[in-house]
């Protein structure tokens, strides 16, 4: 038999003392959750928190778990959030990637055109200037243009006074020319037509999991350049991240209950005054709630339309959550030498052309899927090149819809295995043919998460994995806000990964203390304490 590994996640313990008085409650022990917590707690005296965790386990969408002897994972790479990290005094061992930042392949028919991005803005413009030696010119004009748009972000108020909107057009002029602009629209400003430049630039979209024509322009860019200037993984694995926050939290006085299942968040008056945990009796008060589920569990169904204005409800129906995914994780055997398959990059991203991203993304929209042999995309990830631990690969296949997945799972389950085999084997098909070849022959252990898989875990109604969609109609001021309408009651998702999830946190934590912490920045500026 196996020795079961244990991991960091699953070294944590609920540290919860029964009582029923908090001055902060959050829902939901995930990175949004943590950050916020910690971030709380560092600006803060003498305050009662307690996070609220359904799962055994801190970290949610970001996490590892064993099977059979293999460790996998569900995150893949760490942005340039080091500043954040030590403001909490979170210590991890972590890589850093000096060389490419993204191995690319794109296939078109018979032929595959291969890509090696480099770290690095400067690197990545002057590699894409050397293979489309034509477009130097456009190239050149929208990687600055686009530089320097992102500085003006930074310049930015997530919490803006009349003054500070006053004072937006002459501090961030990019930006105001850019809020209502797709990522494809800014390709196209700046004439990138070669549908091989444009294929690899808008590869980038798919870290939102939506086609560059419905992507916001700024968040899309903000997000390569975040990305790809300071790109890291940690030497163990992911869980270690989430499971030192919620250890952090655990020393400095805060409260973790697990295993518990916020079932209503109170609102009496039109006030958040607690919330009622599923099967007992009672109630946690707690003179502010922040809810980080997906939210429209959280809004519709902890709190409840009966509270809420019609037009929030308006807005909540015009919201449309991120894609959902197919996950194959493979462990393989020691007869495979991984370290010779050119896999060791943060990103290896196999699609077919330009076209496949909008395709996809309507077939999701639709309630299905659109893959098939001429139009698919998939990231390979080994961390075991990393972490040293037995050879594993995970393919990650957006985008799903929930669809039929959840009736599969809970009505038909030899259906709902028949269709998790199916498509465990053309991805599988797919990472053999043009990446990992006979990868078939050396998988030990195979296990696929579903859409419904997502839904189970986090209870989001779509098995939305990146939460709201960075869409260009739900950027900036146009998102659902964090304060909702009941008093005390706040929602701080609207962005998603590691970076997007720490700025939730510091940008909840900002309005919590009115500007007191993060002098109401868009980005990580805190006030020298």
């Amino acid at each position: 038999m196996t020795k079961s590994i244990q991991l960091k996640r699953d070294m944590l313990k609920s540290n919860f003392s029964g009582a029923d008085n908090y001055d902060l409650v959050i829902i939901g022990c995930g990175l949004t959750g943590l950050t916020s917590a910690l971030m709380w707690q560092l600006n803060t005296e003498n305050k009662r928190t307690l996070i609220i965790e359904q799962n055994s386990y801190p970290g949610g969408f970001s996490t590892s778990y064993e099977r059979d002897g293999y460790v996998f994972e569900t995150s893949q790479l760490f942005p340039d959030i080091v500043d954040i990290m030590d403001y909490m005094g979170v210590e991890i061992n972590l890589k850093k990637y000096e060389g490419d930042f993204m191995r690319r392949l794109v296939v078109d028919g018979e032929q595959v055109d291969e890509y090696k991005i480099p770290a690095g803005v400067e690197n990545f413009t002057d590699y894409m200037v050397e293979h489309f030696p034509e477009d130097e010119k456009n190239i050149r004009a929208l990687m600055a243009y686009g530089a320097e748009m992102f500085k003006q972000v930074r310049k930015l108020k997530s919490q803006s006074t009349t003054i500070d909107k006053l004072k937006i057009p002459f501090q961030a002029p990019r930006v105001v020319a850019n809020l209502n602009r797709t990522y494809a629209g800014l390709l196209d400003k700046f004439e990138i037509t070669n549908p091989k430049l444009r294929e690899v630039m808008e590869t980038f979209t798919s870290f939102g999991g939506v086609p560059a024509d419905r992507a916001s322009a700024i968040y899309t860019f903000g997000g390569m350049i975040s990305s790809m200037t300071r790109c890291f993984r940690p030497y163990g694995y992911f869980d270690e991240y989430p499971a030192r926050m919620a250890e952090l939290f655990q020393e400095r006085g805060g409260e973790i209950r697990f295993n518990a299942e916020v079932e209503k968040i109170v609102v009496e008056n039109g006030t958040a005054t607690g919330v009622k945990i599923k099967d007992e009796d009672g109630l946690i008060n707690a003179a502010t709630v922040i809810t980080t589920v997906d939210v429209n569990l959280g809004m519709r169904k902890l709190v409840g339309a009966e509270h809420l204005p019609a037009s929030y409800m308006e807005k909540l129906d015009k919201v449309v959550m991120s894609v959902s995914s197919i996950n194959v994780s493979l462990g393989l055997d020691d007869k495979i030498d991984m370290s010779k398959l050119d896999l060791d990059y943060p990103y290896n991203v196999i699609s077919t052309g330009l076209g496949t991203s909008e395709a996809l993304f309507e077939g999701f929209l639709a309630g299905d899927q659109a893959f098939s042999e001429d139009c698919f995309h998939m990231a390979v990830i080994c961390p075991s090149l990393t972490t040293g631990a037995k050879n594993t690969i995970t393919l990650r296949c957006t985008p799903f819809a929930l669809n039929q997945w959840k009736e599969w799972r809970e009505n038909d389950y030899e259906k709902y295995k028949a269709e998790k085999e199916k498509w465990g084997d053309f991805f599988i098909g797919l990472a053999e043919k043009y990446m990992i070849p006979n990868l078939s022959k050396h998988i030990v252990v195979k296990d696929i998460s579903t859409p419904a898989t997502y839904a189970r875990y986090s209870g989001s109604p779509t098995g939305s994995i990146y939460d709201m969609a960075s869409i260009v109609s739900q950027f900036g001021p146009k998102r659902l806000p964090m304060k909702t309408p009941i008093k005390n009651l706040y929602q701080p998702k609207f962005a998603h990964g590691l970076y997007g999830t720490a700025m939730n946190g510091v940008q909840m934590v900002d309005l919590l203390l009115d500007r007191k912490f993060n002098n109401g920045n868009s980005l990580f500026a805190p006030i020298k304490r």
